[in-house]
């Protein structure tokens, strides 16, 4: 599984301090010098990661004066609403691309993968159905992760495999938001056990069609959670 970047760790680190007694809404957070300072990471993760919890409804970014803190609680819909309003025109390029990129891969995948790839796919499945019940939304990030690269490494496309790291790197916050919901998790778990079953089969056509709905699907969860 990968490890957190810079810039979620970063993230992680100050909701652990938002969430704490320490913080209080309408505090100054420290400034991104001191952050910098702090935790040892560079300029940049820090501004990347402000922005991040901006989007998310935690912090309020005032230009010259600072950011102050504006929600402390994880479970809000209106932070998650915000986020993806927000992100949407990004996270809409990437769901495009990936509609091009992943079906194609899907049916490489089934034409080629060994029966240890497909025994492998299927534990990260079963994991991700466990994971779900208890609704660990950054377990289940990594795992969604892990599903469709083990998919891209299937095809023994080296290309693809990089071009799939690179894209893993873009839309890991957008994983983390997504499993929020359960609902969906719950389409994530009914597609991944279609495509499943299809590169079990080795149907190329039924995985390339299943992936594609798959990845269909994702902007219209997005869409759903913009209008709640």
């Amino acid at each position: 599984m990968n490890r957190l970047s810079a810039t979620q760790k970063t993230i992680n680190e100050l909701k652990e301090y938002l969430l704490s007694d320490e913080a209080k809404i309408g505090d100054k957070l420290a400034t991104e010098k001191e952050v910098c300072e702090r935790l040892r990471v560079g300029r940049g993760t820090v501004r990347e990661a402000f922005r991040n919890l901006e989007a998310e409804g935690y912090l309020s970014i005032k230009p010259g004066k600072g950011a102050f803190i504006v929600r402390k609680s994880q479970n809000d819909n209106d932070a998650l609403v915000s986020w993806f309003t927000k992100n949407r025109g990004r996270i809409q390029d990437y769901v495009e691309f990936r509609n091009i990129i992943e079906p194609a891969a899907a049916r490489m995948a089934a034409e080629r993968a060994t029966d240890e790839d497909i025994r492998t796919l299927t534990d990260i499945h079963e994991t991700f159905i466990e994971t779900s019940m208890l609704m660990d939304d950054e377990k289940l990030a990594y795992l969604d992760e892990e599903f469709h690269t083990t998919i891209m490494k299937m095809t023994g496309n080296e290309v693809m495999e990089m071009i799939n790291q690179s894209m893993n790197k873009k839309i890991m916050n957008f994983r983390f938001q997504t499993f929020k919901i359960r609902h969906n998790v719950k389409n994530a778990i009914e597609a991944h056990g279609k495509i499943l079953r299809a590169i079990t089969d080795r149907d190329a056509d039924v995985a390339e069609m299943y992936m594609k709905r798959h990845i269909e699907l994702i902007d219209e969860d997005m869409e759903r959670i913009i209008v709640m």
